[in-house]
């Protein structure tokens, strides 16, 4: 069971990082077209989720850069 939880929090710690380079990418699209994503739809949606759907859209964005690490680990 421990097992489990460890992979399930790696899938979020991975939800995280690619969270950051998202929003990292975005603020500098507004800066450079000055486009804001935090006024627009996605935005409002974003902000408008409680903890336990953020923690879901983390695990849900995770997946694939957990799929890339075991990937690179079985190599």
């Amino acid at each position: 069971m421990k097992k489990y939880i460890k992979e399930v929090q790696i899938i979020a710690f991975c939800g995280l990082v690619t969270l950051i380079f998202l929003i990292i990418a975005l603020e500098f699209l507004e800066w450079a077209v000055k486009f804001s994503f935090w006024d627009g739809t996605l935005g409002v949606l974003y902000l408008s989720l409680n903890i336990f759907q953020k923690l879901i859209v983390l695990w849900v964005v995770g997946i694939p850069v957990y799929l890339i690490k075991k990937t690179f680990e079985r190599k």
